[in-house]
């Protein structure tokens, strides 16, 4: 069962979640009930997390041993 929330939302949050929302593809209730269930639902899991992180690894072409010489470096 689905309730129907009115919440007043400032404009500058509404045009930044209408922005976020379209580029996710989903209509901006569809964004808002998805915020609410990840924030509600838990902690995310590690691999949720990563994922945007791997993915620009993944595009970018970096080899395993240059990413880990990049955050040895970045340790020092």
């Amino acid at each position: 069962m689905a309730h129907v929330l009115e919440v007043p939302v400032p404009d500058d949050l509404l045009a930044i979640l209408d922005v976020r929302a379209n580029g996710a593809g989903v209509k901006r209730e569809d964004y808002i009930s998805n915020l609410l269930r990840r924030d509600l639902g838990g902690p995310r899991p590690l691999d949720e997390i990563l994922a945007p992180f791997r993915e620009q690894v993944r595009a970018s072409g970096i080899s395993d041993d240059e990413l880990v010489r990049l955050f040895q470096a970045a340790r020092k």
